[in-house]
């Protein structure tokens, strides 16, 4: 799956890793993104369901990084929608 433009609007489905967190114990946590909350994503794991604050993650994917902006990822994904018209 390849990372474009339209990736911070549609989360769900991607397989990504925690490249880079304020806290250091989820860097490294892998899975796919099963749900997200405005300011959630639930991962699921190897390890089973984890859920992660949005606005202290880094994700990225193969194909690169996913910057997790307050002011674009902190949204509803619905909201995030808007945003593009």
């Amino acid at each position: 799956m390849k990372l474009i433009m339209t990736s911070e609007f549609d989360l769900i489905g991607q397989d990504v890793t925690i490249t880079g967190s304020k806290n250091k114990e989820i860097v490294g946590i892998s899975g796919k993104i099963i749900m997200e909350t405005k300011n959630m994503i639930i991962l699921d794991t190897k390890n089973g369901k984890k859920n992660l604050p949005k606005d202290i993650c880094q994700l990225s994917n193969n194909d690169g990084i996913i910057t997790t902006d307050s002011t674009r990822l902190c949204k509803r994904p619905h909201e995030r929608l808007e945003m593009l018209v």
